[in-house]
């Protein structure tokens, strides 16, 4: 399910262009096995934004085949990159594109319940840039660890937050087992976009995109 017409999203893709040819052959390869990465639109979206905001120190909740950990330290020469992961079997995945990239003394994994890993983080240096995309009914939570260890100017993207446009409407909605997500997701923007300290925009790109900037730390 797209959330935008088909031949808008068609021709936006067609002006994707891959990093290099690792990231190209690595984006083929988790297409043809099916393992979810950052879509081409989102990935736009990420290079402007880490630009813009030249982190030294990103956070990724999700790392699935390590695809975005990747893009992110290829874009960003001086940064430093912790991704968590549940899954033992795409942890190794992940370790061993890591390498193949020249990335293994920049991108740290670690694996793990993101929720009981990040409790551990509360001595840890703020994180200029952190990246969400792990387990979908869990975000809020995820969010409010994320704002222990971030500090004011730290931007948090939120990856799928439309959920296939299942979220905009129950019209969408494609079996009762994702209704709780959908609730959930629901009330996590709904959180964001009213908290007083964060600037939250939610965009249409991908499968739903929500960057928020931490003005100031409650």
């Amino acid at each position: 399910m797209l959330i935008t017409d088909k031949k808008v999203t068609d021709y936006i893709n067609s002006l994707y262009k891959p990093k290099n040819i690792f990231l190209e052959a690595l984006r083929a390869q988790a297409e043809k096995d099916k393992i979810p990465i950052i879509l081409r639109d989102t990935e736009t979206l990420l290079s402007v934004l880490l630009e813009i905001k030249r982190p030294k120190r990103i956070l990724e909740i999700g790392t699935a085949i390590g695809y975005s950990a990747i893009y992110f330290a290829y874009l960003m020469p001086d940064a430093h990159i912790t991704t968590l992961e549940l899954k033992e079997k795409m942890q190794r995945k992940a370790l061993l594109n890591i390498k193949e990239a020249g990335f293994a003394d920049r991108i740290k994994i670690i694996l793990g319940d993101a929720l009981e890993t990040l409790s551990c983080f509360n001595d840890e240096e703020p994180y200029d840039f952190i990246f969400i995309d792990g387990a979908k009914g869990h975000y809020k939570d995820i969010f409010d660890s994320c704002l222990k260890i971030a500090k004011p100017g730290t931007v948090i993207v939120s990856d799928n937050i439309l959920y296939r446009a299942m979220i905009a409407s129950d019209d969408y909605l494609d079996n009762r087992r994702n209704k709780t997500i959908v609730n959930r997701m629901r009330e996590y923007l709904k959180y964001i976009t009213a908290m007083p300290n964060i600037a939250t925009s939610v965009l249409a790109v991908g499968d739903g995109v929500a960057i928020s900037v931490v003005k100031e730390i409650k």
